[in-house]
C-alpha cells in the first residue's frame, strides 16, 4: 500500500518475513525504514513530504544476520504540485490619507484546471503478466493514457485512468489491439498479446457507451525501442524517447543497469531537463556510452 496526503505525506505499508528490516527507496535514495512486526506487517511513513513530479517507489528487506533482497515489484508516484497562485482582482483607490499597500496581493487561482490527486500504480515484476495496479487514483477520473510500460521480455503494458465500469477499446496505428474495463478505482491496464513492432506508433483508447457509440478518446504516441544486447552492456544507445511513466532513475536502470546512474544522463541533457524529477512525455535524451 502506498497513499499520498494533500501536502506531500506519504504512507506505506505492507507485509515481509517477520523481524525483517525494510528499507523504502525513492529513486534508489533510502527515504525511511521499519522492522515487520510478529505477523509481518510494517509501515513507513518517512519524515518529509514528497515534491511534486514523479518517482519511483523500491523496496528491500533483511533478516537479522542475513544479505538485503531487493522486491520484485515498484511503484510507479506522480505527486501533483500546488495551485498556481494569481493577481488579486484590482482595487479602488484607497482614501486620501490612507497609506496604500506595499505589494500586491496574492491568493490561489479560483478558475481554472486544479491539480490531479496523485496516482500510485503498482508495477509488477519485469516478465511477469500481473497487471498494473491502482493504488491510488482520483476518485472521479477521465479518460487518459498514464503509463506506457516496458515488461522487459514479456513485452509493453499501457495504462490509464477511466470512468469506474467502462468499457476501453484499445487500437495501436488504428488497429485494434483489444478490450478492457476500468476497475473500481477507475484505473485500467493493457498487455497486448500481439506486440508492436519496433519503432514509433499510435495507441488510442475508445470510451465504448451503452449503445456502442465512442464516448471520448484519446490517444499517446510513442516508441517502442529493441532492448539493448546484454554482451555490449558499455555499449548505450545514443537516445531515449520519453514514455508516461518514466523516470530518469528507470531509464538509467534499463540502460546502464544501475538507476544510480540517472546523474549521466542528466548532466548530457541539461539544455532541456530543469529539474531531474521533472520529465515529459516525448522528450528525446542523449544517452552517453557507459563507462567501467
Amino acid at each position: 500500500m502506498a497513499r499520498v496526503g494533500a501536502r506531500g505525506a506519504l504512507v506505506t505499508a505492507g507485509r515481509a518475513a517477520p523481524g525483517a528490516e525494510v528499507v523504502l527507496l525513492e529513486n534508489g535514495r533510502e527515504i525511511g525504514r521499519g522492522r515487520a512486526d510478529a505477523r509481518g506487517e510494517w509501515v513507513i511513513l518517512p519524515d518529509s513530504p514528497l515534491t511534486p513530479g514523479a518517482r519511483e517507489l523500491t523496496l528491500t528487506a533483511r533478516l537479522p544476520g542475513g544479505e538485503p533482497l531487493a522486491g520484485e515489484a515498484s511503484v510507479v508516484l506522480l505527486v501533483p504540485g500546488p495551485p498556481p497562485a494569481v493577481l488579486a482582482e484590482a482595487r479602488p483607490p484607497a482614501p486620501s490619507g490612507a497609506s496604500p499597500d506595499a505589494t500586491p496581493e496574492t491568493r490561489p487561482a479560483a478558475a481554472g484546471p486544479q491539480p490531479s490527486a496523485a496516482v500510485a500504480l503498482l508495477l509488477p515484476a519485469p516478465g511477469a503478466r500481473a497487471p498494473v495496479l491502482a493504488l491510488q487514483a482520483p476518485a472521479t477520473a477521465r479518460l487518459s493514457i498514464d503509463l506506457v510500460d516496458y515488461a522487459g521480455t514479456s513485452g509493453m503494458r499501457f495504462a490509464g485512468a477511466a470512468p469506474a465500469g467502462a468499457l476501453l477499446r484499445l487500437y495501436i496505428d488504428d488497429a485494434p489491439s483489444g478490450e478492457v474495463f476500468a476497475d473500481a478505482q477507475g484505473r485500467w491496464s493493457h498487455s497486448p498479446q500481439a506486440q508492436p513492432a519496433y519503432g514509433r506508433h499510435v495507441l488510442r483508447a475508445d470510451q465504448i457507451g451503452a449503445q456502442g457509440q465512442v464516448l471520448s478518446r484519446v490517444e499517446q504516441p510513442f516508441q517502442r525501442d529493441p532492448p539493448p544486447a546484454v554482451a555490449s552492456a558499455e555499449e548505450a544507445p545514443t537516445r531515449h524517447v520519453v514514455q508516461p511513466g518514466h523516470n530518469l532513475w528507470r531509464i538509467a536502470r534499463g540502460t546502464y543497469g544501475q538507476g544510480i546512474r540517472y546523474t549521466d544522463i542528466f548532466a548530457a541533457n541539461r539544455e532541456q531537463i530543469r529539474n531531474p524529477h521533472l520529465i515529459y512525455p516525448g522528450q528525446i535524451f542523449t544517452l552517453p556510452q557507459a563507462t567501467p
